[in-house]
């Protein structure tokens, strides 16, 4: 084992609360064995401690934000020594910042290419003179006297004025990068301080009225430092980025003047007070409060695209594991109007066999032939599912296959509508041209709308997750991140559920442990070329398939009916010989212990085993080989919603109709009652009892009962909910303006000061 960093160990223990032991040994798998989070969540347990995903994946996170920092300070300690003004306190003091922000802080006085004024002003030699205007001891006109000293035309330090000027300037550049006071500064701003959001006077366009709740908005910046009220934020930078709000970070002038007087103990008494005043004044307003307006916003950007990617990887995770339907025929419908309907059949593998299209709708309006190609098309290929695209004039749709196919009203079809999110990306898409190459877009989105009906994992893997429609925000969000996170919620979905070797696509091999694009295309040339794989060993037979990829993909890969019956199970390979030896001790094959109960309870009780393998390891086997089947998720089945709506004005405030989430946001989730439009069911109006997150309370495929209790026709919104007596208004936190707000800080405010009145006639003998 490579030596780990003692620092970065303790570093990741405490953001993660897991013990150092624990990241040692997490650390080691993930950068001296190579191992991927999956492949040491589900086999690596007895190292680990039995660690879960979540766990692991931030411990992982946790060593890169560490090791970001210490690049960072390198970085700042390099470049200040190149200038020759590193010093030992300064060193110190940046090799004991725990934070970026600190180091930051500590760098902001070297980052500048060019001097400031008050860097030229200490060139010019008037240190001494700020260091008695510091101290207060001398009244100002003896300051005054003093200054005469300081002249210097070669510095242009021409006369008293500017000589006091360069002095204050030395000041308020020493007030501004004293970290000390910074960090008081932080801890008040984030606690005291406002976040002001009002609309621009030149704001226009059709977006502005989206942000009207925020046109007068003041909100305390320690409110939206939270997860839950994060959102707004987001709202706020995005009628920012706009240019319909304005937002600012509010802190009260009086109350930063006291802080920094206090901090240096600056009284009434001080005999240049007035100058003192000026000089906190202009600090605070051209230097600490902007740097700390700028660190607030990127602090709630950073909290606000965290929790908004958690919901979307949350929503992203029920979506991909919700119920499927498994290997049967499906007809797939992309609803149309004016292009009509595509039909397209693909089998039990999800091979196109079939496609074509119907116009049931005007302005054609050919119901009658319409109906008699589909009942042809179900006859042929005996297909007993039908999914029906929830998108333009899905529920009209769906409504024409109940109305016109028999089979469907007695049961014996069954016809779904279904979420087309995405679908139009897909068929757009490198991946779908490549499978479907003669195939026009819409009918390549009528066999992603029947795949995903089959099996929502193996088809949405091939759709970018932000296309997906279940999250917020997320073209405002950072997008590396949102990606990475994405990317990982995919995976560790794969992984979860694992895959079939022989019929998987290269998209969904891609995501399994250690395989990736490259050799994910090298699996299915292989199967294409030699046929079907016998056994988990025969996959390293494929190019580049080297022993370390089939130690971290090879658990996730199922054959069934192999030449293995532990193929077929989460059983690592690794551990198929301690199996074989077990079987052999207790004269028996291998091949009777999946199927034979008593056996299983044998080998559960077997304390010698146990010790071979590991407790976990144990656990793992029996659960895997007493599951009767092997895929976690559960069977597909169809929401029934109510016959007698078709568009929103059918809808009747106060009556109860069966739907199904298609979102879930930190503010609420909108739910698929049956016509076009979602209607949103508010935080507020999730249940009788206060619920703090609604990600807690639902997720996204979830089935429920919801009440109309509000319809906005114009704006086609629905209002919604679950309590036994709904009423929005009551329950909606609505924003109130503030009129009375802080005076506004302008940084480019002149000082004002009677005793500089007085130095234009001031001549001095």
């Amino acid at each position: 084992m490579a030596q780990i960093d003692k620092n970065a160990v303790l570093f990741t223990a405490n953001t993660t609360n897991v013990s150092p032991a624990q990241v040692i040994q997490v650390l080691s798998l993930l950068i001296d064995e190579q191992c991927t989070v999956p492949f040491i969540t589900r086999y690596r347990k007895e190292k680990t401690g039995g660690l879960d995903e979540v766990q692991i994946r931030a411990i992982q996170e946790g060593h890169e934000n560490y090791l970001e920092r210490e690049k960072r300070r390198a970085y700042i300690l390099e470049t200040i020594k190149k200038m020759e003004l590193l010093t030992p306190d300064l060193e110190k003091k940046i090799l004991k910042a725990e934070t970026i922000n600190q180091l930051e802080d500590l760098y902001a006085p070297f980052k500048s290419k060019k001097k400031t004024k008050g860097q030229m002003a200490i060139d010019a030699g008037l240190l001494p003179l700020s260091e008695l205007l510091w101290k207060g001891e001398i009244a100002f006109e003896k300051l005054l006297l003093e200054a005469q000293i300081f002249l210097n035309p070669e510095k242009k330090i021409t006369n008293i004025q500017e000589a006091l000027n360069g002095a204050m300037d030395i000041l308020i550049e020493k007030i501004a990068h004293d970290i000390e006071l910074k960090e008081k500064l932080r801890s008040y701003y984030w606690q005291e301080s406002h976040l002001v959001a009002l609309k621009k006077e030149d704001a226009s366009g059709e977006e502005v009225q989206k942000f009207k709740d925020y046109f007068d908005f003041k909100c305390p910046v320690k409110d939206l430092n939270q997860k839950k009220t994060s959102h707004r934020f987001l709202a706020m930078r995005r009628g920012m980025a706009l240019k319909i709000l304005k937002l600012d970070v509010e802190f009260n002038q009086d109350r930063a003047k006291t802080i920094i007087e206090s901090n240096y103990s600056i009284a009434s008494s001080h005999k240049n007070y007035n100058l003192m005043e000026q000089i906190i004044q202009k600090s605070f307003n051209n230097y600490l409060h902007p740097s700390l307006d700028l660190e607030i916003k990127t602090e709630l950007k950073k909290l606000s695209d965290e929790a908004a990617i958690e919901v979307f990887g949350i929503n992203l995770k029920n979506l991909l594991l919700q119920p499927y339907l498994g290997p049967k025929a499906v007809l797939g419908v992309d609803p149309g109007i004016r292009t009509g309907c595509k039909l397209a059949i693909v089998d039990n593998t999800g091979k196109l066999m079939f496609d074509t299209v119907i116009y049931p709708h005007p302005p054609q309006n050919d119901k009658k032939m319409s109906a008699k190609v589909v009942r042809a098309i179900l006859d042929k290929f005996n297909v007993t599912h039908i999914a029906i695209g929830n998108g333009t004039y899905g529920r009209e749709t769906l409504s024409f296959f109940e109305e016109e196919i028999p089979e469907i009203k007695i049961g014996k079809i069954k016809a779904t509508s279904i979420s087309e999110a995405g679908a139009s990306v897909y068929s757009a898409s490198d991946i779908a041209r490549e499978e479907f190459p003669d195939k026009d877009p819409t009918v390549r989105g009528a066999v992603s709308i029947a795949r995903r009906f089959q099996d929502p994992l193996a088809e949405l893997v091939k759709i970018d997750p932000k296309s997906i429609g279940v999250g917020q925000y997320q073209h405002d969000v950072n997008q590396a991140r949102l990606k990475t996170s994405l990317e990982g919620v995919v995976e560790s979905c794969v992984n979860f559920v694992g895959v079939d070797l022989n019929t998987a696509s290269a998209p969904l091999l891609s995501f399994i442990s250690g395989i990736g694009p490259v050799m994910a295309t090298n699996v299915v040339k292989y199967r294409e070329e030699h046929g079907t794989f016998k056994n988990r060993a025969e996959v390293k037979k494929v190019s580049r398939f080297y022993e370390k990829v089939f130690q971290q993909a090879a658990g996730f890969l199922r054959i069934y009916e192999g030449e293995n019956p532990l193929d077929t199970t989460f059983i690592h390979p690794e551990q198929y010989k301690n199996l074989e030896d077990w079987a052999k001790k207790n004269k028996l094959s291998i091949a009777d212990l999946p199927k034979n109960k008593d056996l299983i309870q044998k080998l559960e009780i077997d304390h010698d085993f146990v010790k071979i393998v590991g407790e976990f390891t144990h656990q793992d086997i029996i659960k895997a080989l007493k599951s009767p089947s092997q895929d976690p998720r559960t069977e597909f089945k169809s929401i029934e919603f109510r016959n007698d709506i078709k568009e929103i004005n059918d809808l009747k405030v106060g009556e109860w109709y069966p739907g199904v989430i298609t979102n879930i946001t930190q503010f609420g989730a909108f739910v698929d009652i049956g016509i076009k439009e979602n209607g949103l069911l508010h935080i507020s109006q999730m249940a009788d009892k206060f619920v703090e997150d609604a990600v807690n309370e639902f997720k996204v495929g979830q089935e429920l009962k919801v009440k109309v209790i509000q319809i906005d026709g114009d704006r086609k919104r629905i209002s919604l909910s679950c309590k036994k007596d709904g009423n929005l208004l009551d329950n909606v936190m609505i924003p109130v303006s503030k009129n009375a707000k802080n005076p506004k800080i302008n940084p480019e405010a002149p000082l004002k000061n009677n005793a500089f009145a007085s130095l234009k006639n001031l001549r001095v003998k």
